[in-house]
């Protein structure tokens, strides 16, 4: 009776385990039925045991305790995941997936549940307080979602919890209460990183977790001081305060957390010194104080730090030197100090003893002395920024050893000598900037070895010869390009760099032709050769870039017509060709072709022609620069409806080419030189955004169209040097935005419109030498532009800043303007009665009496011969003057 009673309550027990594990069964398939993306999931199927499906975990019993989906790629919400079934469930892991919708607060009826991680989903609303009701919840994490405040005051006291993590949400306020509100003994882990709290850190965190090993609160708005009592945390391991408010400096009882591996403070407005306690943390790795106001020298007990890897100042105002101490950090694999003051030389126990160095970045700084050459000896060194110093001397020959090495950063420093030809052997380099040092010589051949390079940056030295050519007998070891199309003419070494995006050879002394090849580099976005020697004509090309978006060749003495393999330079954003000698007409396919263009410099050629309308079809277009031209015609009237200079609100950097590999970026931004109120400019980086047309010193005629004044976005508008004639247009007080205005050498007549006094930013004006009259319009910025040379050599001009009076009003200069035109007429008259004269008389008869008694005649006023006299003595002899003028200078 006994077996036969044991037997009917197992078969009970398993009727009922069966049903439970079919509830289970049946309550996750119901969950998958709402999502979509569930290819990982096509083992659940009531065909197969739940057991055996895929991410599930069962006890001996069978019952469901683990669901483990992370990175499965499920998209749905959690809406339907409750049952009552899943009562035995421990862990819930759907980390990493596409989750959308709330946290159902049901989910806290899931008793059992220890571990439950939703972090890196796209959850959103409130955290839901009845979590906190979960009973054995140890690790906690809805870290990377967007969720918003929980009711913290409904909040129960979790002395379960190990791990908590809220980080990257959007949650706000100050340091959450509910963790203040209960001591939590078992706390091991706590990120808030990634959101929006304000407020001080609370100075009682190390007694309410004081097991603490993990604290994560970067990137928040945290304010005030780091609490000294965080010392009190001895547990500690992983500090994490970066990218807060915090202010105050770095409390020196830090160092008294001996057992700290990682210390990040990164990006505050900490101030003060770096303490010299910090030498006690032996097991230190990492130590990340860089961009916090730090005002300090380096201390030399920093160099106790014997366990470190990762040592980031950069960015601060650190000043001295480098300690020799350092040269004890044997384990050091990155080292920045970038950005600071630091003077001295390196020295030879840190380029000698740091031979795990990946990363060492010392730019922007005041050191100087030569690079040592046992920085050759860091053979696992991957980046070299040394940088906007003052080294000198030449670049080691040793550094062709460096396999490893991907960017080498020299530029702006006093290197002197050649370009070793070892360099070849540095084959993994990707950047090399040399740029704007004192490197002389012929560049060598070798660099066609570097194949993986990215960027290329020589400009800015005194390098000469031509580009190289391939040297078979030396470069045997490098396969030539197939199928190019150049070997008719030697192949340049640089045309192997089939990576390469940007190319600056700009400001050398260097000559010969553009290699045709060059544009077969299909990735190349920027290439600049300008202010050199380079001569002959453009080359063309069957196969050309794709990519090109910045091509510089100005300054040069290049020859021929506009380049027709520009044609195919869809992506140009920068064109200039300026202050070479091409000639011919400006093409109108630039217009028609080039859509993305928004700088186009053509100065100082031999252009001739009229202006393409086409011009105006691009749509970025946002400076013009035509100067210093042969060019002939009218002002084409569409240029005012260039979108780009009609909005303001447009304007934006021209060009930004930002090159990253997986440890480092280059960041580059487009320049170019213009004409900028009266002087030779460069305007590069985030300044490149100026707007403006320069159409001076040509042979343009007709009148200024007035459809110009709709360019609102203008800040430059040059069209002086010219045969324009007719009136200024009466709004051009439209150009708001105007900084710098040059009309001057001209044709112009008629009154300056009162418009000009609403340029509030007019900085430069030149109205000088035309035909203008009238009272000057005074008012506003106006006021500023107090030099009278600007409107000189306008008869009929008058006002205070020329001394002139308008007695009759506004209307007078238009009289008086009047009258001048009537005795330029009996001028004339005088004029030819004069050179009759001088003929009769002689070159030596006094022609000038017989000017003075012919005016005498003429009954010429005071006022106008005060004109006439100050005509004399400053207008230039041109046009229908020439002969009055001529006689008054014979006198």
């Amino acid at each position: 009776m006994v077996l036969l009673k044991f037997f009917h309550i197992s078969v009970c027990l398993l009727v009922c385990t069966a049903k439970e594990t079919n509830q289970e069964a049946e309550a996750l398939l119901r969950w998958k039925s709402t999502l979509i993306g569930t290819n990982l999931l096509s083992s659940w199927s009531i065909t197969n045991s739940t057991c055996s499906w895929f991410g599930v975990t069962c006890d001996a019993a069978g019952h469901v305790t683990e669901l483990q989906l992370h990175n499965a790629g499920l998209h749905g919400t959690l809406h339907a995941f409750y049952s009552a079934a899943l009562q035995n469930l421990t862990l819930l892991d759907l980390y990493n997936n596409n989750l959308v919708g709330v946290v159902p607060a049901n989910i806290s009826m899931l008793s059992s549940l220890s571990i439950l991680d939703l972090s890196y989903n796209n959850l959103a609303g409130a955290i839901p307080y009845q979590l906190s009701k979960l009973p054995m919840i140890v690790e906690l994490d809805l870290g990377n979602n967007h969720l918003t405040n929980p009711e913290y005051a409904k909040f129960s006291p979790m002395s379960t919890l190990k791990l908590l993590s809220l980080a990257n949400n959007d949650l706000n306020g100050t340091f959450p209460q509910f963790i203040l509100n209960c001591s939590s003994p078992s706390m091991r882990s706590l990120d808030l990183s990634g959101n929006s709290f304000s407020g001080p850190l609370p100075d009682s965190l190390s007694e309410m977790v004081p097991r603490l090993r993990y604290l994560n609160l970067s990137s928040n708005g945290f304010s005030g001081s780091i609490p000294c009592s965080l010392s009190r945390l001895q547990k500690l391991k992983w500090l994490y305060l970066n990218s807060n408010n915090l202010t105050g400096g770095i409390p020196k009882e830090l160092g008294m957390i001996t057992g700290l591996r990682m210390l990040s403070l990164y990006n505050n407005s900490l101030g003060g010194s770096i303490p010299a306690s910090l030498g006690k943390l032996q097991l230190l790795q990492r130590l990340n104080i860089g961009n916090t106001d730090l005002i300090s020298s380096l201390p030399p007990e920093l160099g106790n730090l014997t366990s470190l890897e990762h040592m980031l100042l950069e960015g601060n105002h650190l000043f001295g030197s480098l300690p020799p101490s350092y040269g004890r950090l044997r384990n050091l694999q990155y080292f920045d100090i970038g950005n600071n003051k630091i003077n001295g030389s390196i020295p030879q126990d840190i380029s000698a003893n740091w031979t795990k160095m990946k990363g060492f970045d010392v730019s922007n700084n005041w050191l100087t002395g030569s690079i040592p050459p046992q920085i050759s000896k860091w053979k696992e060194l991957v980046f070299l920024a040394l940088y906007n110093n003052n080294f000198f001397g030449s670049i080691p020959v040793e550094m062709g050893s460096m396999r490893n090495l991907q960017l080498l950063s020299l530029y702006k420093n006093h290197i002197t000598g050649t370009i070793p030809s070892d360099i070849g052997n540095a084959t993994s380099l990707k950047f090399l900037d040399i740029s704007f040092n004192h490197l002389e010589g012929e560049l060598p051949a070798a660099i066609a070895l570097l194949v993986n390079l990215v960027v290329l940056d020589l400009s800015s030295n005194k390098f000469t010869g031509t580009i190289p050519n391939l040297d078979s007998r030396k470069l045997a070891v490098l396969k030539v390009a197939e199928n190019s199309s150049f070997l008719a003419e030697p192949l340049s070494a640089f045309c192997q760099l089939k990576h390469l995006r940007l190319l600056g050879l700009s400001n050398n002394k260097l000559i010969g032709q553009l290699p045709g090849c060059l544009w077969n580099l299909k990735d190349l976005q920027s290439l600049d050769l300008s202010s050199n020697a380079f001569s002959g004509e453009v080359s063309t090309s069957t196969y050309y870039s794709t990519s090109l978006r910045l091509l510089q060749l100005s300054n040069n003495k290049f020859t021929g017509y506009f380049p027709a393999v520009m044609k195919n330079f869809k992506n140009l954003v920068i064109l200039d060709l300026g202050n070479n000698e091409f000639s011919g007409a400006i093409p109108p396919w630039i217009g028609e072709r080039k859509r993305l263009l928004r700088i186009l410099g053509l100065r100082s050629n031999m252009f001739s022609g009229s202006i393409p309308w086409q011009l105006s079809q691009l749509p970025h277009l946002q400076l013009l620069d035509l100067a210093e031209n042969n060019l002939v015609g009218t002002i084409p009237q569409s240029f005012a409806f260039s979108p780009s200079m009609r909005q303001p609100d447009m304007m934006q950097p021209v060009l930004t080419i930002n090159i990253r590999s997986t440890t480092f970026g280059y960041f580059y931004n487009g320049s170019m030189d213009i004409v900028w109120k009266g002087r030779e400019h460069t305007f590069r980086g985030r300044d490149a955004f100026v707007t403006g047309i320069d159409l001076s010193s040509n042979s343009l005629s007709g009148e200024i169209p007035s459809e110009l004044t709709n360019l609102r976005g203008i800040q430059f508008l040059n069209m002086s040097r010219n045969h324009l004639f007719g009136g200024i247009p009466k709004d051009i007080g439209n150009l708001k935005l105007l900084e710098s205005f040059d009309l001057s050498w001209n044709k112009l007549s008629g009154a300056i419109p009162s418009s000009i006094s609403n340029l509030l930013f007019l900085s430069s004006l030149n109205l000088s030498n035309n035909l203008l009259s009238g009272e000057i319009p005074t008012g506003n910025q106006l006021r500023t532009l107090d030099d009278p040379s600007i409107y000189s050599n306008n008869l009929g001009l008058c006002g205070s800043l020329l001394n002139i009076s308008c007695k009759n009003g506004t209307d007078g200069g238009t009289e008086q303007h009047e009258q001048l035109e009537t005795i330029w007429m009996y001028y004339s008259v005088i004029a030819g009665t004069v050179f009759g004269l001088w003929l009769w008389f002689g070159y030596e008869g006094d022609a000038y009496l017989e000017v003075q008694k012919a005016v005498q005649v003429l009954n010429v006023s005071v006022d106008l011969t005060y004109s006439v006299s100050r005509f004399k003595t400053s207008m230039p002899c041109i046009g229908m003057r020439f002969l009055l003028c001529r006689t008054f200078i014979s006198e």
